[in-house]
Order: C-alpha cells, then sequence, then structure tokens
C-alpha cells in the first residue's frame, strides 16, 4: 500500500474529537501560520452554526449522535488498524524543522500552549479510535467490554507496542456511545516512525520535554495489554462510577434509560487513566533516544492534566509582560476547542479547561481568586450534547467571568440558550477569537532558559513538578 493511501487510512481512522488528535493538528496548523478553526476538519462558519443550533433540541441531540456514527470505523477495518500507520499521520502533520524542542507524552490542552511558546511539535502517547457498536446500551457496561473485547484483543495482539483501553463513560459521551466505543491506544515503545522523525527534525541538542500525568482509574483487565475502564474524569467521581447514587439515578431517569444504577465489571487494578494518564512503560525509550542522540530529557509532571494550567497561564503573563505586552486579558477554552495562534496573536492569557464541569469550574474560580486582576475574562465552552451530571450552567460561568473581570467578562463563541446542546460550538469559537481586538506579531519562540527564568521569579507554588535536564 503507498504511504498516501495508508495515511488517508490512518485519518480516516482516528477520531476527530480526541483530545490528542486535535493538539497534534491545532500545533501543526500553528507552526506553518493556520489556526485551529473548526478543530482543523470542517468550515468555520458562524452562519452554520446558528443554523444548526436552531434546530429543536431532539434534532440537535440526534446530530450529536450522527458525529458518533460518522466516527465510527466498521469492525473489519478497524481490524486492520497498525500503530505505525497512526504515527506517520501524527509526525505528518508538522512540516519543515529542525524544531528546537519537543513535547511528548500526555494530553492536556495547556500544553498545546506550553508547545507553542516553545515553537515545538507534540507527539501524543494516546490516539484514539472509535470502533462501531451499534447494539450495546449505553448503561450495560459489562455487555460493552465483552461486545467489544474481541476487536480490542485482536488490536493489541497485532501490535505489541501499544495497549488498548476500552473507555466506556454513559455520563458525559452518552450520544457518541450509541454507536461508537471508545479505544484508547498508548504507545509503550517509541517505534521507528517516532524515532525517525526525531532524529531526522529535531535541532541538534534539542530538550525533549516528557510529559507525565499520574492520574490512573479502577480498570478490568480484558487480555494481555487490553483494559476496560468504566467512566472518566468530569463531573462524575470515580466512586459514584462504581457505586450509583441518587444523582445518576435522577441522570439516568431523565435520559429515559431503563436502569437506575450503573453495574460495571469489577476492577482488579489501577491503571493510567485512558484519555489522560500516562504509561511509564514509554520512559525508557524516550531517554535511551535522549541519551544516544545528546538531547537533554525534561520531566514535566502533574496529577491532573488541568493542573499544568495555571503555570502555563502564569508563564504566558510573565512572558507577555517582558515583551513590553499588556497581560491582563484570560481567554478560558475548554477540551478541544483551542487555538494557540490567535492565543499568541490578541495576546490572551490562556487557561485551559478539562472539560465544562465542576472541576474545571472550580479550577478556574480558585485561579481567579488568587491571580492578579484581569480587565477581560472570556470563557469558550465545549458542547457534549447532554445535560450530563455535574454540568455546570451557563449562567454560573458567565457571573464567574463577570464578576472577576475588571471590564469585561463575557462568555464567547457559545450559545448560551442552547449549551450544551450547542452544535455549531466547534464552527464557532475561532472566528470568535480572531473577532476580538488588538493584533499582534507571533513571537520567537521560548526557550528552556526562559522557562526556568520564569520558574526562579514566579512566587507561586504551581501543582507541577519538573525535573530535568537528564542527560
Amino acid at each position: 500500500m503507498s504511504d498516501l493511501r495508508r495515511h488517508a487510512r490512518a485519518a480516516r481512522t482516528l477520531t476527530d474529537f480526541d483530545s490528542s488528535v486535535n493538539m497534534v493538528r491545532a500545533l501543526g496548523r500553528f507552526l506553518r501560520g493556520r489556526d485551529h478553526r473548526a478543530m482543523s476538519v470542517g468550515p468555520a462558519s458562524p452562519q452554520l452554526a446558528d443554523a444548526l443550533t436552531h434546530l429543536p433540541r431532539s434534532m440537535r441531540r440526534r446530530v450529536f449522535e450522527a458525529m458518533g456514527f460518522l466516527q465510527a470505523v466498521p469492525l473489519d477495518r478497524i481490524g486492520r488498524l497498525d500503530s505505525d500507520d497512526l504515527a506517520q499521520w501524527v509526525t505528518r502533520q508538522y512540516r519543515g524543522g529542525p524544531y528546537p524542542a519537543v513535547v511528548i507524552g500526555a494530553a492536556s490542552g495547556a500544553a498545546v500552549h506550553l508547545a507553542a511558546a516553545l515553537h515545538a511539535p507534540f507527539l501524543p502517547q494516546t490516539v484514539l479510535v472509535g470502533a462501531r457498536d451499534t447494539a450495546t446500551h449505553p448503561d450495560d457496561p459489562v455487555s460493552a467490554m465483552r461486545a467489544v473485547a474481541p476487536i480490542a484483543k485482536h488490536i493489541a495482539a497485532r501490535n505489541p507496542d501499544i495497549a488498548v483501553h476500552h473507555m466506556h463513560d454513559p455520563a458525559q459521551d452518552r450520544p457518541m456511545l450509541q454507536s461508537l466505543a471508545y479505544l484508547r491506544l498508548k504507545r509503550l515503545r517509541l517505534g521507528r516512525i517516532y524515532e525517525r522523525f526525531l532524529e531526522e527534525r529535531l535541532a541538534p541538542g534539542a530538550p525533549i520535554i516528557l510529559l507525565d500525568c499520574t492520574r490512573d482509574w479502577r480498570t478490568t483487565e480484558v487480555a494481555e495489554r487490553t483494559y476496560f475502564q468504566f467512566g472518566c474524569l468530569g463531573g462524575v467521581s470515580e466512586e459514584e462510577y462504581h457505586d450509583s447514587g441518587e444523582r445518576v439515578a435522577e441522570y439516568l431517569r431523565r435520559e429515559g434509560s431503563p436502569r437506575r444504577r450503573w453495574q460495571p465489571p469489577v476492577p482488579d487494578a489501577r491503571r493510567p487513566e485512558a484519555e489522560w494518564g500516562f504509561d511509564s512503560a514509554l520512559v525508557p525509550d524516550i531517554a535511551r533516544f535522549a541519551h544516544g542522540f545528546g538531547h537533554p530529557m525534561h520531566r514535566l509532571t502533574v496529577a491532573d492534566p488541568q493542573d499544568l494550567s495555571p503555570f502555563v497561564a502564569d508563564l504566558y503573563r510573565w512572558w507577555y509582560r517582558r515583551r513590553g505586552l499588556p497581560a491582563d486579558r484570560l481567554l478560558a477554552e475548554s477540551y478541544v476547542q483551542f487555538d494557540p495562534l490567535w492565543t499568541l496573536r490578541l495576546a490572551a492569557v490562556p487557561f485551559w479547561l478539562r472539560f465544562n464541569m465542576l472541576p474545571s469550574y472550580a479550577a478556574l474560580r480558585d485561579y481567579l481568586h488568587s491571580a492578579e486582576p484581569f480587565r477581560d475574562i472570556h470563557v469558550n465552552l465545549f458542547s457534549q450534547g447532554l445535560r450530563s451530571p455535574g454540568v455546570v450552567p451557563v449562567d454560573r460561568w458567565r457571573e464567574l467571568a463577570a464578576g472577576q473581570a475588571g471590564g469585561t467578562g463575557e462568555m464567547l463563541g457559545v450559545d448560551e440558550s442552547t449549551y450544551p446542546l450547542d452544535v455549531g460550538s466547534s464552527m464557532r469559537y475561532t472566528p470568535a477569537f480572531a473577532a476580538l481586538p488588538p493584533r499582534h506579531p507571533i513571537p520567537p519562540p521560548l526557550s528552556l532558559a526562559d522557562i526556568d527564568e520564569f520558574r526562579t521569579q514566579t512566587r507561586k507554588n504551581h501543582a507541577v513538578d519538573w525535573t530535568g535536564p537528564v542527560r
């Protein structure tokens, strides 16, 4: 098969709304001077977004379900999945070089802005593919595990350099679960594609930044390197997924489910969380490459992907001030609706929200309470197509922004009347960012020496652990 056909097949296999896929697309386009409008795959049309948003509620819900169906890969095709093809797709998003640094590892929207500041590509450990599953009820996790186990085991056996984590979350992913099973593939070895990219496209002596997220989750082993995870980080606690209470019962009643509680498989161990957690099996390969080719390796460790957000926000504020720019505008972005190009063009301080749930609201609230006041605060929210337990109403987000801003505090690019069923949100966020004044040129990249200077000067105790360099 030709490289072009393999690349096209990999692009069709990867899921467009995945966190890691969007990090790669956003940075690949940023490094070419382009923005991340419509998650880099669709039209950024506020007019089309508004037309979709004004559909009746039931039709908007079906649009979200249809998105899941279109992203689901038929089992005969996903069974031919080759992890090298997926790695090749990642590296082909980055053109040019040599790059002054690279970030490898766990996903975090805050890391998009860290990598953009360094003008560095991001190589993810984890990517998402969706297997078609139209027979399983979202609230029956045992049947979901059993239905998908054969193809998950087959993918793992065919690709010994990855682990397959089947993640099933009826609280946040319910519309997608009507037809799609989430298979998150974690790379356990660099592999020849990543190694060749690093060897050919990384500048001599350029640092390798390993992004390590230690968040784990209860899981069940299905086969060798094949695991099932019920639930994920969001508005429902890990304990509540496994011991359903009144809030879950009310949610299931509202969704018309025949069940009033979830009964997941019995977990046998805690393992890296499927979407955000980092599997340390990859570390020896990275360290070997770094040592062999003379690249200093730094390790940036967080307990939660959102823990990186205050660090990056403060870094950008320090950077803007050092360049003589105002640093009093904050842009809160959620999940995959980020845009590193417009963040820098606007001289906006980025604060990434993992999702639209209470833990993310609390993280933004706590940051705003502790930070030097901002003149303007803009909040953009991702819509997942249903009112999940723990989703924070839009008026609370608006009140937080307005109450903490010295000037303008507002929702940006959000249809407040339909959120969190705002079908057009992905088409609307970049045009909304781009409509803000003023404009600034993209600056030269920061160096790790600059970041060390920031870390020395800041008085804040950020929830990150930065170690290195290891040579």
